[in-house]
């Protein structure tokens, strides 16, 4: 038999490592919808996609970009999976499966990409999402793109919630951001704790899901970008007005890498909502209200004050 060299020799490990990570997937999870004929290894996978409606989204995380030169590749790859995963979360998906691409910078190879990958696969695992394929390249700086997809027989958008209704936020604002001036001086190190909310960040697929099969959450967002710039898309998508009384303008207008979920549902429900992220472990606040007119503001002993649509953009 030929030995393998090079390209094929990754993707044939690749190929191995999915194959074990597809095996070793939690049994308590929901069984897939879709089915993998062909994976990793010709030119393109092969699925069959039983009736239903799904959801697709990527992401690409770029070195010096969205994550720190010198990062560990294990902690890149479960970065670039957290990413997408929030995404699919924010529309109370079920993940199915992925394609990841990944550009390597000057001086690194094969032990380097199998690392982001054995991360990828690590943080994809406990939602049951396979890796189907993807491609390898040498780029100026490393890079890696996720193109994931996930069931939703009931998508939650952005353009569904109502005056009179709540605004719930799922973990703390600001958290990545305070995390990533720690992670700054340490980058490649273990992983703390206080850095977890940047360097490893939990995404709220459970809680999403719960959310959405319930019909409680009538519209809701990552707030990757912060909290005061997606509350906007959201009130633009929704056609009404936010309210935050009390959340500080610093926390509304900073840029953010939390990959968390800011959502609309009917004031009848909170006490309901509350207690069910801590059944799942969710941390879950409610922090505001929508109203009739346009805009998002915040609030502060009977004050209003609008708040400026700004965040992070990648082209301002």
């Amino acid at each position: 038999m030929t030995r393998l060299r090079g390209e094929d020799a990754l993707t044939a490990r690749i190929a191995a490592a999915a194959r074990r990570a597809a095996a070793s997937a939690p049994r308590a999870l929901p069984p897939r919808k879709i089915r993998l004929r062909v994976g990793i290894g010709d030119d393109a996978a092969v699925i069959d996609v039983p009736r239903g409606r799904y959801v697709v989204t990527t992401d690409t995380l770029v070195e010096d970009v969205d994550f720190l030169r010198g990062e560990r590749p294990a902690g890149i790859g479960r970065r670039a999976a957290a990413a997408n995963l929030s995404d699919l979360a924010a529309m109370g998906a079920e993940p199915e499966g992925c394609l990841l691409t990944i550009g390597l910078g000057p001086g690194r190879g094969a032990p380097y990409a199998e690392r982001i990958v054995e991360g990828v696969l690590a943080k994809m695992r406990p939602f049951g999402a396979a890796l189907w394929g993807g491609d390898l390249s040498r780029a100026p700086v490393t890079f890696v793109t996720i193109c994931l997809v996930g069931r939703a027989e009931r998508p939650v958008l952005r353009s569904g919630a109502a005056p009179g209704e709540r605004l719930f936020a799922t973990g703390r604002p600001g958290a990545a951001a305070e995390a990533l001036e720690f992670r700054r001086s340490r980058a490649g190190k273990r992983t703390r704790a206080r850095e977890r909310p940047y360097a490893d960040p939990e995404p709220r697929v459970r809680f999403a899901r719960e959310l959405a099969r319930r019909r409680w959450a009538t519209a809701m967002i990552d707030v990757s970008d912060g909290l005061g710039k997606d509350a906007h898309r959201l009130a633009r998508a929704s056609e009404v007005r936010l309210v935050f009384p009390g959340v500080p303008l610093r926390v509304l207008t900073a840029a953010s890498d939390d990959f968390e979920l800011l959502f609309a549902a009917p004031a009848g429900r909170a006490a309901a909502i509350l207690a069910l992220g801590r059944r799942l472990g969710t941390p879950v606040a409610e922090i505001g209200r929508v109203e009739r007119g346009e805009g998002v503001f915040r609030e502060e002993r009977g004050r209003r004050r609008a708040v400026p649509d700004r965040g992070y953009d990648h082209l301002a």
